[in-house]
């Protein structure tokens, strides 16, 4: 199956940028790619325990909405099963993208080292990215990966132009920030879960 006329126009628009990015840059992407793509790999079992930690409290929730015959309660705990699973599943859409970007872990140092070469200030971005080498722990190298491109001056017309880059957009602003939040927003949602959906059992329980 072919790849489309969408996917040979990025492809192109890659390819094209490609040619922007100096050697030195490509090493330090190359390198933060061995560190970055490692550590999203070994988040994928972590990851898929935080997605499905909050599912049985949800799904509890959802049977209380069904049972409820106070009206209050039946709209809370739909309100909240429905608020649940949006997070959940916003979450689980991202860590998708995160590991299919990571796949080809050449692809995503080439556009590691575009995103780079297309910053306001190259020399501070290559800067910032080759600091990544020393980072441990997957939260630590997130959020470190996000303080770094905070310091690259990525405007609003790079942006547009990042959108090419399948691979490494998700690691660039604004989605490196909103997949920290997700992924506190999903750690929150298992405790929140399991207290809503425990009161909300024993308020069905007591009618």
């Amino acid at each position: 199956m072919g790849i489309g006329k969408s996917g040979r126009r990025v492809n192109a628009a890659v390819g094209g940028m490609a040619s922007r990015v100096d050697g030195q840059t490509s090493e330090v992407a190359r390198r933060a790619a061995r560190v970055i793509a490692p550590t999203v790999r070994l988040l994928r079992w972590p990851s898929l325990l935080v997605m499905v930690a909050a599912w049985p409290f949800l799904a509890g929730l959802a049977v209380v909405a069904l049972l409820a015959e106070d009206t209050w309660l039946r709209v809370l705990a739909g309100v909240l099963a429905v608020v649940g699973i949006a997070v959940s599943g916003a979450f689980a859409l991202r860590r998708h993208h995160l590991l299919e970007a990571v796949q080809d872990e050449q692809a995503f140092a080439t556009e590691l080292g575009i995103a780079v070469a297309l910053s306001d200030d190259v020399g501070e971005a290559r800067l910032a990215l080759g600091q990544l080498a020393g980072a441990s722990g997957g939260l630590r190298v997130l959020s470190r990966l996000k303080g770094a491109w905070r310091t690259m001056g990525l405007g609003p017309g790079v942006l547009e132009s990042v959108d090419d880059l399948r691979r490494a957009k998700w690691f660039l602003p604004p989605r490196i920030g909103t997949t920290v939040t997700l992924l506190f927003g999903a750690l929150w949602l298992i405790p929140v879960s399991f207290v809503a959906c425990l009161l909300l059992l024993i308020a069905l329980a007591a009618r």
